[in-house]
C-alpha cells in the first residue's frame, strides 16, 4: 500500500499549481503522507482525516456518544417518559441515539420516517374502547426531541457523527465555491459498505477532486461510473479468494487460543520468519492483553495499533469494585465484608495504596458477621489515600462525585511515575475523570440522581467506549483489529476467535435500535453487514502468504462455539487444510507425574512423634485421601490455606448445640419432659451459639440458622419418636473425648477421637456418629472380605471412623463398667425428606449387628494395625494422589 501511495504522490508533485487537501478515513495514511511529503508541498497544503475535514467545513466539533446522551438527558422535560430517572434513560437513550445516527447517516427524509414509525406505533396500540385508548406515544415524543437535540447541539457547536456528516454534506457545495482553486485528494479503502452520506460525499469529491481506492490493484482515479458499478459482495465472491494459503485450527478452550498462537509463532521463528512480517488479529478483543503478554514472554517485540474497549483494561475492575462497595453500603448502611476485601485485594490497590496487608489479614480472619465496622477500616486506613473512598457519605451524590475525582487524581499521580508502562490505565482514568466532571454538571440541575445511576453510567460508559492503543515498533510483530487499516503485506496472518457472532459481528436490532425491522428495510436504513466483514476478510487473505484461522469449537458462557459462516462458505468450495488439535495446547487437566517423597529419618521421627501424641481416624482418612496432604499438614505442620467449608462449619455448630441440649440428660433416661424442655430451649441455644453477642441474624448466619434449626428440630423429633414408641434411651456420653493404646509390635500408638454420642437403647449400647449430609441408604453391610478395604478406601471413611471408635470403647479406661457389653454402631443423618434416621453398620452378618471384642480382635483389628504399620513403614514412600 505504501508503494501505491508513493506512486500517487509522485504524480501529484508534477502539478503543484493548486492548493491541495489530503483526506483519508485512516489516520495512518494521513500521518504517512504528512511525515514523508509535507516538506515537498507548499505550506498551504492541508492534511485531514475525514472526521477532521467534516469538522472543518461544518464548524461543528464531534463529541462522544455519552456526552451527547448527557446533553439529551438534560433536555428532557419532567412530564415526559414517566419520571426523569437517569437509570431508565440509560436503558433506552443509547438506542435512540443509535437510531438518530442511522437515519442521519442514510440521509432519510426525517418527516417521512417519523410519519411511518408513529403510524405503526398507533396501529399497534389501537383499542376499540375509546376510554382505554393509549394517550402517550413514544415516537411522537422522540420526534420532538430529535429537533430539540439537534437545535441545542448546533447552538453549542457540537454533534454526533451522523449529524456531523449530514451537516457537512449540506455545506460542502459552499466550501467548494469558496475554495475553487483547491484540489482535494481522497484516499479510500473500500466502497462496499458505504452508507448514503459516504456515497454522496465521495461522489461530490469525485466531481471536484481526485479519489483513489488503495485496495484496487492499480492506481487509477475512481470515477462516478466505476463507483456506481461497485456491487455488494455475495457468497459467490469467495470464489475469488486464493484459499490454498488458509489453515483452519479449532480449539476447545477460549484461553487455549493464546497457547496455539504462541506455538505457531515459535515454529515460524525457528524457520527464520521475520517477526515484522507477522500480523496478529484478535477477533475478540478480550484476548488482546493475554496475547500481548504471551508474545512478550517469548522475547518478541510487538507493534500495536488497535481499539481497546475500556472494560477490557484491568483497571476497570478496580473502579467497578469501588462503586459496588459504595452501592451496597448505601443499601445496607454498612460495609459488606466481602466487598471491602475485594477492593483491598485488587492488584492496583495493593500495588499503589496498600503496602502492608494488616487490614486484609484482620478481615480474612473468619467471622460470623458479613459486615465490617467503619471504625475498624478507619483504624487501619485513616492516613491512607484509600480513606477518601471509605469515608464517602453515600447519601450525598455531590460529595460522592467530588470524592471520586479526588481519588482519581491521587491515583493519576501514582500512575504518572511510569507513563510508558501505565499508558492504558492513564487513558482510562483520564476519560473517567472527564465523565464524572460532566456528571457533576448534571447533578447541579437535577434531583433524581443516585449512586446507582453513577454505577449504571460507569457500566455503560466502560462497555461502549474504547481507547486507541498505539505502540510502534518497526521490527515487531504487528497487532491490529480485523477491520483496521494496515499498510504492508504480510507473510503470515493469524486471526483468533474466528467464531460466528464475532467475525462477522452480530448486529442484534432489538439490542441496538427501536426502529421496527420492516421500516428499516422499507426505508433502506443500512447498518454494517456481512458483506463489509467479508470484504475485509478477502483483503487480509489476498495481502498475505499464509493465514491461520483459529476458532473455539466448544460452547461456553462466552460464545456458542460455532465457527464463522465465512469458514462454512470457504469449506463448501475448497478443500482447506484443517489442523484438528486432538490434545489441548494449553495444559488444562493434563496428566502430570505425582509427587513422591521418600521417608527419611527425620520424616520417620515426625511420624513416631505423631503416633505418640495421638493418631485420630481423621488423620488416617487424610492419608488415605492423599498422602501428600498428610505430609504437608501432619509432618510439615503447614496451615490449610483454604477457609473452612460451610458444611464443616455447620457441622461444628450442630455438635456444639446438641452437647448443650443433651448434657443435662447425661446418665438419665430421655423422657417426654426432657424432650419438651429441649423443644423450648433449642432455638435460643442456636442463636446463642451462632450469633454470640450479636442480636440480628443476617448474611451467612441466616443461611446457617435455617439449616441448623431444621436439623436440631428433626433430631429431637427422632429421639421423641423412640420414647413415644416405648423405647428406653439412656444417655451415657455426649461429645466424649477418648483415647487408648494400640500395640504394633514394640511400638505403642496412642489412638484418640471424639465420639459424638454413646447411649443405651433398651439395654443395647449404641456408638453413634452425627453427619449432616443426606443419607442415601438405610443400612450399611460390610462383608468380611471387604473389611481390609474399610481402612484403605476413602469411600469407607465413616465406617472406618466408627470401627476405630469401637476399639476405643473396648480399650479406653473411660468405660470401665461397660466393657462386657457388645455395642452396635451407626450413623445418624438426615434422609432426603429432612427426617433424622439411624443408619446401622453391620460388619459380620446381616442378622448379627452386635460385635464382641473377641470378634473385633480377630476380624477387624489386624487391618487397622496393618494400615498404621504401612503409614510408619520407611520402605513405603509418600505418593501424591492426583484426582
Amino acid at each position: 500500500m505504501k508503494k501505491k501511495i508513493d506512486k500517487i504522490i509522485q504524480c501529484l508533485l508534477k502539478d503543484l499549481n493548486h492548493k491541495i487537501i489530503f483526506i483519508s478515513k485512516a489516520s495512518t495514511v494521513i500521518e504517512y503522507i504528512k511525515t514523508k511529503y509535507s516538506s515537498k508541498f507548499s505550506s498551504k497544503t492541508k492534511f485531514f482525516t475525514i472526521e477532521e475535514f467534516l469538522e472543518n467545513i461544518s464548524g461543528l466539533k464531534i463529541v462522544d456518544n455519552y456526552s451527547i446522551l448527557i446533553q439529551f438527558f438534560y433536555l428532557l422535560k419532567k412530564d415526559d417518559f414517566m419520571e426523569k430517572k437517569f437509570h431508565d434513560f440509560f436503558n433506552w437513550g443509547p438506542k435512540i441515539l443509535n437510531d438518530f445516527q442511522n437515519i442521519d447517516f442514510n440521509m432519510i427524509d426525517i418527516e417521512r420516517f417519523f410519519s411511518y414509525v408513529i403510524s405503526t406505533e398507533k396501529i399497534n396500540k389501537w383499542n376499540l374502547h375509546l376510554l382505554k385508548q393509549e394517550k402517550f406515544f413514544f415516537w411522537e415524543k422522540i420526534h420532538e426531541y430529535y429537533y430539540i437535540l439537534q437545535s441545542q447541539l448546533l447552538k453549542k457547536g457540537i454533534s454526533y457523527y451522523g449529524m456531523l456528516f449530514k451537516t457537512a454534506i449540506s455545506r460542502l457545495d459552499s466550501f467548494f465555491c469558496q475554495n475553487s482553486n483547491t484540489k482535494i485528494v481522497l484516499f479510500l479503502f473500500d466502497c462496499i459498505a458505504f452508507n448514503e452520506c459516504e456515497k454522496i460525499f465521495t461522489k461530490k469529491i469525485i466531481q471536484k477532486g481526485l479519489v483513489y481506492n488503495l485496495y484496487e490493484k492499480d492506481t487509477s482515479i475512481l470515477t462516478l461510473e466505476s463507483l456506481n458499478k461497485k456491487r455488494v459482495l455475495d457468497s459467490k465472491t469467495c470464489l475469488q479468494l486464493q484459499c490454498k494459503n488458509l489453515q483452519i485450527i479449532p480449539v476447545s478452550k477460549e484461553i487455549e487460543q493464546v497457547k496455539t498462537v504462541e506455538n505457531i509463532i515459535c515454529k515460524l521463528i525457528n524457520k527464520d520468519q521475520k517477526t515484522n512480517k507477522i500480523l496478529l488479529i484478535p477477533g475478540d478483543k478480550h484476548l488482546t492483553l493475554p496475547l500481548i503478554n504471551s508474545i512478550k514472554k517469548l522475547g518478541i517485540n510487538i507493534s500495536i495499533n488497535i481499539d481497546y474497549s475500556l472494560n477490557n483494561i484491568p483497571i476497570y475492575y478496580t473502579f467497578y469494585s469501588i462503586l459496588q462497595l459504595l452501592v451496597k453500603k448505601n443499601k445496607f448502611k454498612k460495609f459488606i465484608r466481602k466487598d471491602v476485601i475485594k477492593v483491598l485485594s485488587n492488584g492496583y490497590i495493593q500495588k499503589f495504596f496498600l503496602k502492608q496487608n494488616s487490614i486484609l489479614k484482620k478481615l480474612n480472619v473468619e467471622s460470623d458477621s458479613d459486615f465490617v465496622c467503619e471504625d475498624t477500616i478507619k483504624k487501619y486506613l485513616y492516613k491512607n489515600n484509600l480513606w477518601i473512598i471509605f469515608k464517602i457519605p453515600t447519601n450525598n451524590i455531590k460529595i460522592i462525585l467530588i470524592s471520586l475525582i479526588g481519588f482519581i487524581r491521587k491515583f493519576k499521580k501514582l500512575l504518572f511515575t511510569n507513563i510508558k508502562k501505565h499508558f492504558l490505565e492513564l487513558k482510562f482514568i483520564y476519560q473517567l475523570e472527564i465523565y464524572i466532571q460532566k456528571l457533576r454538571i448534571i447533578v447541579r440541575k437535577t434531583k433524581n440522581f443516585s449512586l446507582n445511576d453513577v454505577f449504571n453510567i460507569y457500566e455503560q460508559f466502560t462497555h461502549t467506549e474504547s481507547i486507541r492503543y498505539i505502540n510502534k515498533n518497526r521490527r515487531g510483530l504487528y497487532l491490529t483489529g480485523f477491520i483496521d487499516v494496515f499498510f504492508d503485506n504480510f507473510d503470515i496472518v493469524i486471526i483468533t476467535s474466528f467464531n460466528d457472532g464475532i467475525i462477522p459481528t452480530n448486529h442484534d436490532n432489538k439490542n441496538s435500535s427501536f426502529i421496527p425491522f420492516e421500516i428499516e428495510k422499507k426505508l433502506q436504513i443500512n447498518n454494517l453487514n456481512e458483506d463489509f466483514y467479508f470484504y475485509h476478510f478477502k483483503r487480509i487473505v489476498q495481502s498475505s502468504k499464509k493465514v491461520y484461522l483459529i476458532y473455539k469449537d466448544q460452547p461456553d458462557e462466552i460464545s456458542s462455539g460455532e465457527k464463522s459462516r465465512f469458514i462454512h462458505k470457504i469449506e463448501a468450495i475448497y478443500k482447506i487444510e484443517k489442523n484438528k488439535i486432538s490434545e489441548p495446547s494449553f495444559p488444562i487437566n493434563s496428566k502430570r507425574i505425582p509427587i513422591v517423597i521418600h521417608k527419611t529419618k527425620s520424616i520417620i521421627q515426625c511420624l513416631y512423634k505423631l503416633i505418640h501424641e495421638g493418631l485420630s481416624p481423621s488423620s488416617i482418612h487424610l492419608y488415605n485421601y492423599n498422602p501428600i496432604l498428610f505430609y504437608y499438614k501432619k509432618i510439615l505442620k503447614l496451615n490449610e490455606p483454604e477457609k473452612t467449608s460451610y458444611k464443616k462449619e455447620i457441622g461444628k455448630i450442630i455438635h456444639k448445640i446438641l452437647k448443650i441440649l443433651y448434657d443435662p440428660v447425661k446418665e438419665n433416661l430421655i423422657t417426654t419432659n426432657c424432650i419438651h424442655k429441649m423443644r423450648n430451649n433449642y432455638e435460643s441455644t442456636i442463636k446463642k451459639v451462632l450469633l454470640g453477642k450479636e442480636e440480628i441474624i443476617e448474611g451467612n448466619n441466616m443461611f446457617f440458622y435455617c439449616i441448623i434449626k431444621n436439623y436440631i428440630e428433626n433430631f429431637i423429633s427422632w429421639d421423641e419418636k423412640f420414647v413415644k414408641n416405648g423405647h428406653k434411651i439412656l444417655i451415657k456420653e455426649i461429645e466424649c473425648k477418648v483415647s487408648a493404646k494400640l500395640n504394633i509390635g514394640s511400638t505403642k500408638v496412642n489412638l484418640h477421637g471424639i465420639i459424638d454420642r454413646i447411649d443405651e437403647c433398651d439395654g443395647t449400647t449404641r456408638i453413634l456418629d452425627y453427619k449432616i449430609g443426606f443419607s442415601k441408604t438405610k443400612k450399611i453391610n460390610i462383608p468380611l472380605k471387604n473389611i481390609e478395604n474399610v481402612f484403605y478406601d476413602i469411600n469407607y471413611a465413616n465406617t472406618m471412623q466408627l470401627l476405630i471408635y469401637v476399639y476405643l470403647w473396648f480399650k479406653s479406661s473411660t468405660f470401665k463398667g461397660s466393657k462386657k457389653k457388645s455395642p452396635i454402631i451407626g450413623i445418624v443423618s438426615p434422609a432426603m425428606n429432612g427426617n433424622i434416621l439411624q443408619v446401622p453398620v453391620n460388619i459380620f452378618h446381616i442378622q448379627k449387628i452386635n460385635m464382641t471384642y473377641v470378634n473385633y480382635k480377630i476380624k477387624v483389628l489386624p487391618f487397622l494395625i496393618q494400615r498404621i504399620y504401612d503409614i510408619l513403614d520407611p520402605r513405603i514412600p509418600i505418593i501424591e494422589k492426583i484426582y
